[in-house]
């Protein structure tokens, strides 16, 4: 029996676990789909420092698997160090190793490109021929007869479960690697094995459906509803698509009576330029009232909303903060992240910047730690770092106010009848003021 252990480093700065701005940490799922592929004679572990550090080193792994964001990139880099030093081969995976392979290279003994489901069987049997090659292409296979990730093997203590029912987004949004990393690729998985996968979880536990564009299909989607209605596999989900499913009064309800609870959708900006720099030109319509219209719309049937926002885009001046403050308020948004702009390897963003030297932190691979949506890492356009650090942690904290997040909590029972619903918005809204009181992870400069 050989052993191989599967890891998803906690993004770690300055030898301290960094949790994020207000993360609920959620299983690892390529891990538990590694997991289901890896063929019998084998015996795994599942670490996910996000929940819970732990040194495996003393279980004398054989194969060590890790997989990584770029924030948490260095950490990976230093577990496979630590993991080749006591005797382990170490295989990397991930939008990050797939994004600077030779970079990954130097630290593992092998990196997997794009999908692991498309190359870890072959990886398995190379390591024991002995003929592991330095990288692998996991390509993009379809998604039918995909294997259930192995949960029993995630450590507890998880607030939700995790699914897909696709793959891939056709966007091109400058800030993100997905529509380069999946090709604009879009994949689905049949609804009838996503139902069957949906049945076997806990009724009683929030499943949040990780799809990078859920509703990209809207038809589909209703599909799914309906077939987990027919089936009675009502579950509390929560979603993420784009802002445009409000537009559709049959998707809502369907998604209403399948269980959701929450729908997670992308606003980015109140300036219809800084949208169409991005690549998100037709999100805000012709004005602000766009927004609200198709917010209310997706109170009506009682759903909650995560409104997800970026500062620091180049229109964006001092003055953002006071407008999405008001913004948020007025339409009462259920949860609201703040994003501070985060360019990462393999998205335009991180191109365009690096091309103009407005990166500020460069000492690679250490300084990844950085590039988080809580910390300035890049010169702002219209403000400086430090104004644009300040400006958003002081956003964050007055949404986040006790005083304030009585009022908020009640506005959040009004829109959803839902305790799920209000409790998670009370401890998420509690935790990002909690996280926007602490120090940040590093002073930006002043210019």
């Amino acid at each position: 029996m050989r052993r191989l252990l599967l890891i998803n480093p906690a993004h770690v700065v300055d030898g301290r676990i960094h949790r994020g701005p207000a993360q609920f940490p959620i299983p690892p799922l390529n891990l538990g789909y590694v997991a289901a592929l890896t063929p019998p004679g084998w015996e795994i572990h599942i670490i996910d420092e996000n929940l819970r550090p732990e040194d495996g080193a003393a279980w004398h792994p054989d194969v060590v698997g890790l997989t990584a964001l770029t924030p948490n990139a260095p950490r990976a880099y230093a577990l496979a160090e630590h993991y080749r030093a006591a005797g382990a081969t170490v295989v990397i995976g991930g939008v990050h190793a797939s994004a600077l392979p030779d970079e990954a290279a130097r630290y593992v003994d092998s990196v997997v490109v794009a999908d692991a489901e498309g190359a870890w069987p072959q990886v398995l049997t190379d390591i024991q021929a002995g003929t592991l090659q330095p990288r692998y292409e996991g390509g993009f296979g379809t998604l039918d007869g995909l294997l259930l990730p192995r949960r029993a093997l995630y450590p507890r203590g998880y607030f939700t479960e995790i699914a897909i029912t696709s793959k891939g987004c056709p966007g091109h949004c400058d800030f993100c690697a997905i529509w380069r990393f999946y090709g604009r690729r879009y994949r689905v998985r049949p609804v009838d094995e996503v139902v069957n996968e949906l049945a076997s979880l806990n009724p009683r536990k929030l499943i949040f459906l990780a799809d990078d564009n859920l509703t990209q299909s809207p038809g589909r989607v209703i599909e799914l509803c309906q077939e987990m209605v027919r089936q009675g596999v009502r579950r509390p989900l929560a979603i993420q698509g784009a802002l445009s499913l409000a537009d559709r009064d049959d998707l809502l309800e369907w998604l209403k009576r399948a269980g959701c609870v929450y729908v997670f959708v992308g606003l980015e900006s109140l300036n219809g330029d800084a949208l169409s720099r991005i690549g998100k030109p037709n999100l805000l319509e012709t004005d602000a009232e766009g927004y609200r219209r198709r917010l209310a719309n997706l109170h009506r049937p009682r759903l909650g909303i995560y409104g997800s926002f970026i500062v620091g885009l180049e229109e964006d001046t001092p003055d953002v903060f006071d407008d999405l403050e008001c913004f948020i308020s007025d339409t009462q948004i259920d949860c609201a992240l703040i994003n501070i702009l985060a360019p990462t390897p393999g998205t335009v963003l991180w191109e365009r910047l690096e091309a103009e030297n407005r990166l500020l932190y460069t000492d690679f691979p250490g300084d990844y730690a950085y590039y988080t949506q809580d910390t300035v890492c890049f010169r702002p356009a219209q403000m400086s770092p430090r104004q644009l650090q300040a400006g958003a942690r002081d956003l964050i904290a007055r949404l986040n106010h006790p005083a304030r997040l009585v009022r908020r909590t009640r506005q959040t029972w009004h829109h959803t009848h839902s305790p799920l619903a209000t409790a998670i918005a009370v401890e998420w809204n509690r935790r990002s003021g909690v996280a926007a009181r602490r120090p940040p992870l590093r002073i930006p400069p002043e210019q």
